[in-house]
């Protein structure tokens, strides 16, 4: 079993035991990153009990700054905004450089669906060790069908929450990620799952490893990042 630190995070956060994740990373640069973290990252209460909250909306310096920045193992988060921006990151981002997918921000104005934006099929015929597709914790079983058969054998279960005022992290997510761990492996029991949302505590990330998730993604514990080495140590 394996875990990730998630994007944002993983740009900022490295760990012996934990593989990085950067990003998300656009084609072109959206700046703007400090001043909408002050803007619009809350801790809030939601149905859960309380919940980071962001409205962020994929402030980053570009794929081609990301480049520069990743180290060895790192796995690049790419997130398109425009119809053709999967050719564009296939032209830039090395076929071997691992990548998750983000099909699923909450806070881009966009009512386009990447995955059927031209190539989207292309990244999972390459020889990359993480070909992953990030979802969003709403996707309905034939969303899942449809990343399934364009190739993809690694999901992220899931994204944030979409909410009126941003994506909803944290404990709000676990009911969701459920969900879609128990379709994808009753429906493509080959697929490897990476379950996400509320872990900050080592059997948190075992619940989701009993429900049949093959790998953990962590998030809001990094907002605690002394927390992370007690989740993903090893055990003695």
């Amino acid at each position: 079993m394996k875990y990730f630190i998630s994007a944002p995070f993983g740009n900022y956060l490295k760990f012996k035991n934990a593989i990085s994740v950067t990003g998300s990373w656009t084609v072109e640069p959206r700046p703007g990153l400090a001043l909408q973290i002050l803007k619009t990252l809350r801790y809030v209460r939601s149905e859960a009990g309380w919940s980071w909250r962001n409205k962020i909306g994929l402030r980053n310096a570009g794929i081609h700054e990301g480049i520069k920045r990743r180290g060895s193992f790192d796995v690049l988060s790419i997130a398109p905004i425009h119809k053709w921006d999967w050719v564009n990151f296939d032209s830039i981002v090395h076929e071997n450089q691992s990548i998750e997918v983000n099909i699923s921000c909450p806070n881009i104005d966009s009512e386009e669906d990447a995955t059927s934006f031209p190539y989207f099929d292309i990244f999972p015929k390459t020889k990359r060790y993480w070909c992953i597709c990030k979802l969003p914790p709403t996707s309905s079983n034939k969303l899942v069908d449809k990343i399934v058969n364009a190739g993809y054998n690694q999901i992220h279960a899931s994204n944030t929450l979409p909410s009126e005022k941003g994506g909803l992290s944290g404990k709000i997510l676990v009911p969701h990620t459920l969900r879609l761990i128990e379709y994808i492996k009753k429906t493509h029991p080959h697929v490897t799952v990476i379950a996400g949302g509320g872990v900050t505590k080592r059997y948190h990330a075992q619940y989701y490893r009993n429900y049949g998730a093959d790998h953990i993604s962590l998030g809001t514990v990094c907002f605690t990042p002394w927390k992370i080495n007690s989740i993903i140590s090893p055990d003695k």
